[in-house]
Parts: C-alpha cells; structure tokens; sequence
C-alpha cells in the first residue's frame, strides 16, 4: 500500500471510534511478533501536561545520547509528528510501509472473529514496529486515553512511568471522582517500574500511593510548588528548582514549570537506575525542547499566543499563566471547542481575564458551532462575542480589531492548532 492508501485505509477505520481495552490490542501484536517486547519505555499519562512532559524528556534523553523515540497524539498538522526518532519525524514511506504491516496483520485478526482494530490501535501498532526497526535505546510513551485500558499499555513494565497533571476529563469512560480517574491513570504502573508523580491533591496522590504499594514500586515526587520562576515571557521562562539554578525552556506559561519538573525529577530517577543523564542533558534538553501548540507565541504585535486547553483545568492554568505573563492586562480570546468538552466550565476559568471573544469551529465532526459557543458565551457573561464559521475568519477579524500592545489567545482544542499556525504561515516541521 502507498500512502494514499494508508490513510484512506485509516479515514474508513475511524468509523470505529475509540475502545479501550487491550483483547484486540494484544491479538494485533502477537500477529506482528510483539515489537514491544524487550524494548525500554518511559509511559506518560495524565490529564494535561502529557505532551510538554513527553517532549522534555524525549529532548533530554537525545542530548545524553540516546537513541529516543516520541509517541505522541494526537498530532497537529502532519500525521508524522506523531512518531518521531530524535526528533525526527517517521516519513510518509515509511509510514506506508510499516502501516501495511499492520493492516495485513489486523485483517488476519479480524479473520478469527475479533473486532476489529481502531485507528488509535493501527498506528500504535505503527509506532512499535517502526521503534523496533529504528533500534531506539528508549522511547518515551504518551497515553492516548486514560492508560489502564489505553492501547499503550501493552507493553512490559515500563523504565518510568510519569503521571502529569490529574483533572476531569474523559468523565464518561474513566470515573466521575478524582480517585477513579487517578486510578486509571495508574493503571500503567507496572512492578519494576519506578513511579514519577506531580504535586497533586491528595486523592490523587493517595490513589497512585495504593497503586504503587501493590505493584511493590517506589514512589518518586515531582513537586514543582518549590520552584522559583526568574522570567516568564511569550517565548520562555527562566526558573530555579532545588538545587538547579537558572533552568530555561521555550515553552511558557506557569504550567510549564509543573511539566519541566517532572522531567527533571523523571531524569534524576533514571540516573540513578543507571541510565547516563547529566545536568547538561538535563539543561539542554529543557533549553531546547518543543511542543507546537502549548502556549506557542506566534505573533509579536499584537502578541498572538495559541494553547490546546481543551478542559476546566487546562483553562485554569492557561488563563494563570497569562494573568502572570500580563498583569492588568485583558485578553482577546479566539476560542473553539468540541461539543462533548464542559464549555461552561471552560469559560468560567477565562472569563476573568477576558476582554473579548471570537468564536470559531474547530475541524471534525465533535465540534461545537462556533454560534452555540457565542450564545453560551452570551447567557453566562457581558464579555462582548462575534461567532465565525471559519478559524482564519476569526483570527482575521480579532487582528483587524487589535491594537499593538494587545494581547490575543487561542484556544480550547489541539485539533484547530494545525490550522492556526497554517494562518502564521507555520510550516509543518517545525
């Protein structure tokens, strides 16, 4: 197959959804020999934070030599980003290649009377082969939902497994407490592993606590309350952390130092399972690391950051990061979201430092319309509101209306990023 094929082949599949569970994940992989097996893995799960967290450490991992793999989803503007090794994201060749493996394997699957494979199972599936085939010395593993059932735990106990930020999300498949969610997030805590956590509330601490004990694990915390931020810009932050001093990452917001943390903290457990990580890697590795679409700055006047906050929490911490950033300051928000997100929630966050809203649509079939969110918008507040059928529409019309020294934000799903930083003229490798 060529890779047109594929990804008709996977446009068609995701007819299927997303099913957790791991019955057709483990049939598909033995049918592919298990690429899985004997390979080292660093698993990231967590409501937010999973991609900033995944990307510092791929960055730190690279710069103390080591052949690293990223997985990541879902991916922004090219479906390569989502497989990447050293930085360098799998072709589409390649992809074709690898990808006809697995869909000649899954349809031997369906063959025995099995359901079929998911998208998110397909490429998965994918990455294994193709990490495999690159003979990554580790690779960093971001869940793609929840992680108990998610298909990326399929694999053995992991190096490290890293729990970034736990909030609600995902309510209706993973739990309506903060303890059932946490408990699935923990579900990729394996024993022999060792467990990274964030600073979290205690019924989240308290359910991986649990997890931990019964899997015979240490417990390693990542708390970033003690870290003291020196600068914090559009284009990076500057902080110090125990005995750190000077830590710097082109990722911004406060959120960042929560994410760069768990690195750090991630980092020195592997030093000390004997994994060759210096402070240099460490240093470089946060320096230099990317994340498009985390509080990516992409204009200068008037500044024009974009965020994938897409949840309560996310908002949260997106609208207190710009409240620091930008003291007195009210933003312009361009914001789309999907129709199964608690927008009420979402704007509640924002709307204290909201001076005006654009509404947009952001792409695929989940989405809100951008004249629903206008009226949500509308029903909840007095921040004035335009809605917008198109995303370039909005971002138009919010950069006409603006003046130099303002400030604008979009927002509220990954999936519209892509088409955002098209508008800025961001190329896809970037």
């Amino acid at each position: 197959m060529n890779y047109p094929e594929v990804t008709a082949y996977l446009d068609k599949a995701k007819a299927l959804g997303s099913v957790l569970g791991l019955s057709t994940m483990r049939r598909l992989m033995n049918e592919l020999g298990n690429p899985e097996r004997g390979r080292a893995f660093i698993h990231v799960a967590g409501t937010n934070g999973k991609g900033s967290t995944a990307a510092y450490l791929s960055s730190v991992l690279r710069f103390a030599g080591y052949r690293t793999g990223l997985y990541i989803s879902p991916y922004i503007q090219s479906f390569g980003e989502r497989i990447r090794v050293n930085g360098i994201a799998i072709t589409k060749d390649e992809i074709a290649e690898e990808m006809t493996k697995v869909i000649e394997a899954a349809e031997r699957v369906v063959l025995t009377g099995a359901q079929a494979p998911t998208v998110f199972e397909l490429v998965t599936a994918m990455g294994f082969l193709y990490f495999k085939r690159q003979n990554c010395d580790i690779t960093v593993l971001e869940v793609g939902l929840g992680g108990r059932l998610d298909a990326t735990n399929i694999i053995e106990a992991p190096v490290a497994a890293v729990i970034t930020s736990v909030g609600f999300d995902h309510t209706e498949l993973l739990g309506t407490t903060l303890t059932e969610i946490a408990g699935e997030k923990a579900g990729i805590i394996k024993p022999g592993c060792d467990v990274i956590i964030s600073e979290e509330k205690d019924e989240v601490t308290d359910a991986v606590s649990a997890v931990c004990r019964d899997n015979g694990v240490s417990l390693f915390r990542a708390d970033a309350r003690s870290a003291r931020i020196t600068v914090i810009a559009p284009d990076g932050l500057c902080f110090d952390w125990e005995n750190y001093k000077g830590l710097e990452t082109r990722l911004t917001g406060l959120f960042q130092i929560k994410n760069a943390v768990n690195a750090v903290r991630t980092a020195q457990v592997l030093s000390d399972r004997g994994w060759a990580i210096n402070e240099t890697a460490v240093r470089e590795g946060l320096r230099t690391a990317s994340c498009i679409g985390r509080m990516e700055f992409l204009c200068e006047k008037p500044v024009f950051l974009a965020d994938g906050a897409h949840n309560p929490q996310g908002a949260a911490a997106l609208a207190g990061s710009l409240a620091a950033m930008f003291p007195g300051k009210k933003i312009t928000f361009i914001m789309g979201v999907l129709a199964d997100k608690d927008c009420r929630a979402i704007l509640s966050e924002v709307f204290p430092v909201a001076k005006r809203f654009y509404t947009v649509t952001p792409p695929g079939s989940r989405a809100l319309s951008a004249y629903e969110l206008k009226k949500e918008i509308s029903a909840l507040s007095s921040v004035p509101a335009e809605a917008f059928d198109e995303i370039k529409e909005g971002i138009s019309a919010a950069l006409d209306a603006a003046r130099e020294d303002d400030i604008l934000c979009a927002f509220g799903s990954l999936y519209q990023i892509g088409r955002i930083r098209e508008f800025f003229g961001r190329a896809e490798s970037e």
